[in-house]
């Protein structure tokens, strides 16, 4: 009830000359005056009217109503659009990078150990990209490398400039052939570096899976060649 509508109802108690004597009925009536009075429009009547106008006009109504809203309603609506812009901000920036990262894998060669040796070399005595690439005028394996690689020059200038990764090593097995078991393959005693044919075990004393580089340094470059040994590639 509001205010008029208790004046109302004590109008027509005066009309009809009766008392008011009954303190509770006062009591009842001024506590239904905190009931809020039920709204003279409802909110899709306002809705459709607004809808009604042409495009001008609607933006019109809808500034002059936030504008009648105030400052907290603005402040509100910057805040969640801030934290969503932080949101959608974040995580375009995590797409980004992600992207970034895997144009970089992508563009990052593999070359082998000795390759990457000279890189390293080189870059310690801070010698240029061609002074690197001169290299190849007393290297034969690095010449080689150069001549035989698919795209070699560049790949070892975005090595030299972006980084890379080291190719894993080829392994091989060597066997004589026609040999006794356990006497055929040929072994590398770790620690003294002194070579023998023995089992095809490796143990914490011998290896007998070595790369090509290291049966070169060892006198060991004709077994790929000779029909007296059988060469097996490994993991």
């Amino acid at each position: 009830m509001n205010i008029q509508g208790l004046i109302e109802r004590y109008e027509k108690f005066k009309a009809s000359k009766k008392k008011l004597t009954s303190v509770d009925l006062v009591l009842k009536d001024l506590r239904s005056l905190d009931e809020p009075e039920p709204l003279p429009f409802k909110l899709k009547d306002v809705v459709r009217r607004i809808r009604g106008f042409d495009p001008t006009t609607q933006t019109r109504w809808l500034n002059d109503i936030l504008k009648e809203l105030g400052d907290d309603y603005g402040s509100m609506k910057y805040r969640s659009g801030y934290e969503q812009g932080k949101l959608e901000g974040a995580w375009v920036g995590n797409q980004l990078k992600n992207a970034d990262k895997i144009r970089q894998e992508l563009n990052t060669p593999v070359i082998p150990k000795f390759v990457a040796e000279i890189i390293e070399y080189y870059k310690k005595q801070n010698a240029t990209l061609y002074d690197a690439l001169r290299e190849k005028n007393f290297n034969k394996q690095y010449n080689d490398w150069l001549l035989n690689e698919h795209d070699a020059y560049n790949k070892f200038a975005r090595a030299w400039l972006f980084g890379y990764e080291v190719e894993e090593e080829k392994r091989y097995i060597v066997r004589l052939k026609n040999i006794r078991e356990d006497h055929e393959t040929l072994n590398c005693e770790r620690h003294s570096k002194i070579w023998n044919f023995s089992s095809e075990e490796e143990t914490t004393l011998y290896k007998t899976k070595h790369t090509r580089k290291e049966l070169e340094d060892a006198g060991f470059s004709e077994v790929f060649n000779s029909p007296l040994f059988e060469v097996e590639e490994v993991e």
